[in-house]
């Protein structure tokens, strides 16, 4: 139990930020006993314009030695306060969520001594609460396009002692605002993808600008990171492909990592501000490793400082390693590596297998990489026994950004061991072309207004598996690549990383539903041939925030005057964690809410349209489907001979010559994809005097299943459906 009297709860409370904490950290399982009689205190918690705010209120009880203890507390939503107290004397305090406005004890009181004391002995209503407005630091975080970052991290600092102060999150269009109290302060900005920075541009605490309260930052644009880019060359000056720099911390942890390409060139982004060194190795073996400025040690390295949006070039001219000279020979297997392209394949890895009488039990042999000309030599096979060989080669080195895949194969061409050709020692021109991968590309846009930068392109084969392992992400512009896909089939999902449905995203920002390219769903969605060293290229998609119906809710039952109406909720976009809810309505007003409604005379010749809203988390669609008109129920019966129906339509004391127009026969031959019945017309009458003959095309031996839509012109009566089971014997 927490007690204050006088001065001792300024200690434990002392407004601002620490009383929003406090009373937040209070809702949490404080409750009144579940034997205590309650009595409900209810009154308003608004801003300074009236407009209804959500927060915090809590609740503190006088007790018999004069001390108040802390009681319970509530949340409050939209304004509205509502707390269940025990009859006695209490003190109340309100805090907005936000901490945007000031705190405050009841009645418009700064301190717990001044709070008015109320007794409370039954069902009370306090006064309005307003709170007066902070003092706030406010701005907008974008990205570097410009676009807004919604649920970005603000951190404010005392500037007086650089310690935490409050902390803020943006909104949907990157803005953001925390209230403050009289006083100079910093602000550190940092988002999921970007880099984190302090005001305006600085690296570290201590360097951040400072504002005063009140200050708006303006508009801070947070970049992917610094970059440490350079070029990796030979002794000779030649520059070297397939080299690679990594960065590491001064604690060395590693940060970032990255091979040259066919220039010689490493460029390593997303770095973020600090001091850092710098290794180059070889991964195909034939240079030696040193750190920046030719150390030999990170110790020894020179220290790599890195700023706020830098760019910073750190080279190096690598040595030849005296040991990867080949003796010519002590070669047993050579052989060249190149792709499907006809480019030399640098550091693939290449083994030697040996060749058991039991084939199921293979083994290593040796292991050796291709250098720079795409060469590989094998000179410890001699060391053992064994004369004949299967030999494998596999890139195992990351690929250039835009740059497809190699596929591993054995000599002669195969996917498997079993199958491979074999080599016998000593042997030359033992070469192996691994073939390319394909890709797909496009471009990703929102119907929504929002950001599209956390998209998730994922891929499905033949059979419907996720190939978890060549996702693509989108770019700042929305647009995507992905160049390591096996030859075949696919179809392709998009995916806001955002919708809370799918991994993790948080559960108040604004996301895309899912979709299947194109806009449909995976049964419809269209499939894309992928062939190597190709990209299809065009596979773009325009999200909504809205769920999708690919099948219209349906209005089943008998939608006539006493009639009972049933709902279908139709097929969305997002089936698994989705729940529906549904209205009726006649006109705009609603008259019925759950799956079934009971039509009433208020829905006289009018149409009633059901109303079918999906939820699912963050995500939502809305879908409308109307009756016919309601008007009475005829009776409508249907037999059938052969080839000809009759169909006749009636009602007690009608007569016949009342119905009149017409009848359409359809067989129902398939479904779709989303379990609609697909239709063929078999037949068409008038309806005339209540009756109409019908011939039927098309019926099959065995069991046609068919509706037959009955139209009625004009009168008392609404339209009808019969379904019937036609069975035709098979001779």
């Amino acid at each position: 139990m927490m007690s204050t009297h006088g001065g001792a709860f300024v200690r434990l409370v002392a407004g601002g930020a620490a009383a929003a904490t406090a009373i937040a950290g209070f809702t949490i399982g404080l409750a009144a006993p579940a034997h205590a009689v309650t009595v409900g205190v209810t009154t308003t918690l608004t801003d300074p314009a009236g407009n209804g705010i959500d927060g915090y209120v809590a609740a503190y009880a006088l007790q018999a030695d004069g001390f108040y203890d802390f009681t319970r507390s509530a949340e409050v939503a939209d304004g509205l306060v509502a707390i269940d107290l025990e009859p006695g004397t209490y003190k109340f305090a309100f805090q907005d969520d936000d901490n945007l406005y000031a705190f405050e004890y009841y009645n418009d009181k700064q301190t717990f001594e001044e709070a008015e004391a109320v007794a409370v002995n039954g069902p009370l209503a306090l006064s309005p609460v307003a709170l007066a407005a902070r003092a706030t630091l406010a701005g907008q975080v974008v990205s570097p396009t410009g676009k807004p970052i919604e649920d970005a991290s603000i951190q404010i600092y005392n500037a007086a002692d650089d310690t935490f102060e409050t902390s803020a999150r943006t909104k949907a269009d990157g803005t953001w605002a925390a209230g403050v109290d009289a006083g100079s302060y910093k602000a550190y900005f940092a988002a999921s993808g970007y880099a984190f920075e302090y005001y305006s541009n600085k690296p570290t605490l201590a360097t951040a600008d400072v504002v005063g309260a009140g200050a708006n930052l303006g508009q801070v644009t947070l970049s992917r990171g610094s970059v440490v880019q350079g070029g990796i060359v030979s002794a000779a000056g030649a520059p070297l492909e397939r080299a690679q720099a990594t960065i590491y911390t001064a604690g060395g942890s590693q940060v970032g990592s990255d091979l040259t390409d066919a220039t010689g060139n490493y460029r390593i982004e997303g770095v973020a501000p600090g001091s850092y060194t710098v290794q180059f190795t070889d991964p195909v073996g034939e240079y030696l490793s040193e750190w920046n400025a030719d150390k030999a040690d990170r110790a020894t390295a020179d220290a790599v400082e890195v700023g706020v949006d830098a760019v910073v070039s750190v080279n190096a001219a690598l040595a030849p390693d005296p040991e990867a000279a080949i003796d010519p020979n002590s070669v047993d297997v050579s052989g060249v590596v190149t792709d499907s392209s006809g480019a030399v394949v640098i550091g693939a890895r290449v083994d030697a297998y040996d060749t058991p009488a039991d084939a199921d039990k293979p083994d290593v042999t040796d292991s050796v990489r291709t250098n720079r000309s795409g060469a590989y030599y094998f000179t410890d096979l001699s060391d053992t026994s064994e004369t004949t060989f299967k030999v494998q080669a596999t890139d195992t080195l990351p690929r250039e950004e835009g740059q497809y895949d190699r596929i591993d194969r054995w000599f002669g061409g195969s996917q498997t061991y079993e199958i491979a050709s074999p080599v016998t020692k000593p042997a030359g021109s033992v070469n192996i072309a691994l073939p390319l991968t394909g890709g797909i590309s496009g471009t990703i846009t929102s119907e929504s207004a929002l950001t599209v930068e956390n998209t998730i392109v994922r891929f499905f084969d033949e059979q419907g598996n996720p190939l978890d392992e060549t996702q693509a992400f989108t770019e700042d512009d929305g647009t995507y690549l992905s160049t390591n896909l096996v030859p075949g089939t696919y179809k392709v999902q998009f995916i806001d990383f955002n919708a809370t449905s799918f991994f993790g995203g948080a559960g108040d920002i604004r996301a895309h539903a899912p979709e299947w390219y194109d806009n449909t769903s995976f049964t419809k969605a269209k499939e894309i041939t992928v062939k190597s060293g190709e990209t299809v290229t065009g596979i773009d998609a325009a999200l909504s925030q809205d769920l999708r119906a690919f099948r219209n809710p349906e209005i089943n039952g008998k939608p006539y005057l006493g009639g009972k109406v049933r709902a279908y909720p139709g097929v969305w976009s997002l089936d698994s964690g989705t729940t529906y809810r549904y209205e009726w309505l006649i006109g705009d007003t609603v008259v019925g809410t759950g799956d079934s409604y009971r039509v009433t005379k208020s829905a006289k010749n009018k149409r009633v349209t059901l109303r079918v809203t999906a939820e699912n988390d963050t995500l939502k669609g809305v879908a409308l489907v109307s009756s016919q008109v309601i008007k009475k129920k005829p009776k409508a019966k249907v037999s059938v001979k052969g080839k000809k129906a009759t169909v006749l339509v009636s009602a007690k004391k009608v007569k016949a010559k009342k119905f009149k127009g017409s009848v359409i026969a359809k067989k129902i031959v398939d479904t779709d994809e989303y379990g609609a019945p697909v239709y063929k017309k078999i037949g068409k009458a008038k309806l005339r005097n209540g009756k109409a003959t019908l011939t039927l095309k098309k019926i099959t031996k065995g069991k046609n299943k068919v509706v037959f839509f009955i139209t009625l012109k004009g009168g008392k009566y609404g339209n009808a459906e019969v379904s019937k089971t036609i069975k035709v014997k098979k001779r």
